[in-house]
């Protein structure tokens, strides 16, 4: 698979303390921004990936987090991406959760590493940590977010 010198995380995919009012509003700031910067060849694509993803098991997990993500051949390199919305927002008409820090994967569907399993995994025990979500919450910009999320391994 061809790798993108940016990586998987990169300042250009984290958005500190967006207005949104709903689930649909963030994904589309994530699968926009994905394609405006060449992680993604055709963003209608990902964005249904990620929203069948969520109508089989929501993805919001406890703390104010979501990880959706999405597989398809649409996604040129492996990417994550962070949203911290302004204040917590319903994250399914069925369920009651409520999420604030959204993190939305991107994964092309020839994946053989299982990239997104990985993250998911190191990215929950990082969040259990209450003074990583905290850190998190209070990030000012998107530098300092990236270099606190980049610290996760993968």
């Amino acid at each position: 698979m061809e790798q993108n010198s940016r990586g998987v995380i990169s300042e250009e995919l984290i958005f500190l303390d967006r207005e949104v009012t709903n689930q649909d509003e963030a994904l589309q700031i994530i699968v926009n921004n994905a394609q405006n910067n060449g992680y993604v060849t055709d963003k209608d694509k990902l964005y249904e990936a990620v929203k069948k993803r969520e109508q089989e098991v929501p993805t919001a997990i406890g703390y104010s987090i979501a990880i959706p993500h999405g597989k398809t051949d649409a996604v040129t390199f492996p990417f994550i991406s962070f949203l911290r919305t302004t204040k917590e927002i319903k994250w399914t008409e069925d369920n009651e959760e409520k999420v604030r820090l959204i993190f939305l994967i991107g994964v092309p569907n020839e994946s053989e590493n299982k990239l997104h399993l990985k993250f998911i995994s190191q990215l929950s025990k990082k969040l259990l940590d209450q003074d990583f979500r905290k850190k998190l919450m209070e990030q000012t910009n998107n530098k300092s977010a990236f270099e606190q999320l980049n610290s996760i391994e993968i």
